[in-house]
């Protein structure tokens, strides 16, 4: 590791008798493996080993270069950013990713557990996301134009009392809340009260199609697909439970695509750790390129949603973030 600790939760590592141990040295040990060579060696009486030219040898082959989409630069800042943080919140670990919305290129992915490196955590431990899903639950409104950004809702002055007894709050308290407002300032109960005017069927298909409840393919040894109840199991609860981020659990690295999608104008990228693969002798022998998976919702309702979050960093919940 010359680079001492920074990406060895991406690389992986190699025991001692050869064996990949996780990383990318485990999922692309087929290509980085080379193979043994072999010599013929005599010994004499006395059991000194003598070496002939005249027996044939084998000379060892090289494996592959593999070519990450890492930055080595962000990458270091991201580590260190994060170890910075985890400190100051005394947090027992964190995960942080830098992604490129246009490609699907990690740039940077950090992890930190106690007790040191585990592998990925933002690619292996689901979470309950929270707030941060209710972009996805209003762009599914406006793609089905079952409400328009305008519409307005009375977000009770921060407490409700839903019909089947369940009781919500809000940080703040709020009366009337266009939906535009009720996402800047992440109203729970203004998006609750919007749960009824999206089918199930299309709730469940939008968050899907955002890449929740599934695994994403990236190329590491072992993925979480996250949770995603199918609407057959739901209870009167969930519809105003995904609304508000509840009921599911995803991974920070679908989290972080679903985003980019969010970004890059409606397309969500397959994410890429690997960018090429060089033979031994430098030539190329696979590149991956970027790849658009699907369109969850209109490029129009994704660039609206956009425009939204950017008013959350100015003046709404998330102004730390500006």
């Amino acid at each position: 590791y010359p680079q001492g600790r920074v990406g060895r939760e991406i690389l992986g590592g190699v025991s001692g008798d050869g064996r990949a141990l996780g990383g990318v040295e485990q999922e692309m040990d087929a290509l980085l493996r080379g193979t043994d060579g072999e010599s013929v060696m005599r010994r004499d009486a006395r059991g000194q080993v003598e070496p002939s030219i005249n027996l044939p040898v084998v000379p060892p082959r090289d494996g592959h270069d593999v070519y990450l989409t890492i930055d080595f630069d962000l990458q270091e800042i991201a580590d260190e950013a994060l170890s910075d943080a985890i400190e100051r919140t005394q947090a027992s670990g964190g995960d942080l990713l830098l992604a490129d919305p246009r490609t699907g290129e990690l740039l940077a992915a950090v992890s930190r557990r106690k007790g040191g490196v585990q592998g990925l955590g933002a690619f292996i431990e689901p979470y309950e996301p929270g707030s941060t899903l209710k972009p996805f639950f209003v762009a599914g409104l406006l793609a089905g134009r079952h409400a328009t950004l305008n519409d307005r809702v009375h977000a009770e002055n921060g407490t409700w009392t839903m019909p089947n007894g369940r009781v919500l709050r809000d940080v703040h308290p709020y009366e009337w809340l266009t939906l535009r407002d009720a996402l800047r300032v992440s109203s729970n109960i203004g998006m609750a009260k919007l749960a009824d005017r999206l089918p199930p069927g299309e709730q469940y298909r939008v968050l899907r199609d955002y890449g929740f409840g599934t695994p994403t393919g990236i190329e590491y040894p072992v993925e979480a697909a996250g949770r995603l109840t199918r609407p057959a199991s739901w209870t009167d609860y969930t519809p105003a439970s995904l609304a508000m981020g509840y009921e599911v659990a995803v991974t920070p690295l679908q989290l972080t695509m679903a985003y980019g999608a969010l970004a890059n104008g409606g397309a969500l990228m397959q994410p890429r750790l690997v960018r090429e693969v060089r033979g031994r002798e430098g030539e190329t022998v696979r590149t991956v390129s970027p790849r658009a998976l699907r369109r969850p919702v209109p490029k129009a309702v994704s660039d609206d949603i956009r425009d939204v979050l950017v008013s959350v960093v100015d003046d709404g919940t998330g102004s730390r973030a500006a």
